[in-house]
């Protein structure tokens, strides 16, 4: 699965979900996620693209 969302929308709930982070093949995001974030999520086996 691709997931294109900014920064802002890590960490957060919110009311919808299409699934979990776990499904997430490839991440889609800006600049502002922290390298350590993408680091997590690289070890997680997602491929982590800022833009």
């Amino acid at each position: 699965m691709v997931l294109l969302a900014d920064s802002a929308k890590h960490g957060q709930e919110h009311f919808a979900r299409f699934g979990a982070l776990s499904d997430v093949d490839l991440l889609i995001t800006d600049s502002g996620l922290s390298p350590e974030d993408a680091t997590a999520m690289e070890r997680g086996g997602m491929e982590v693209v800022r833009a």
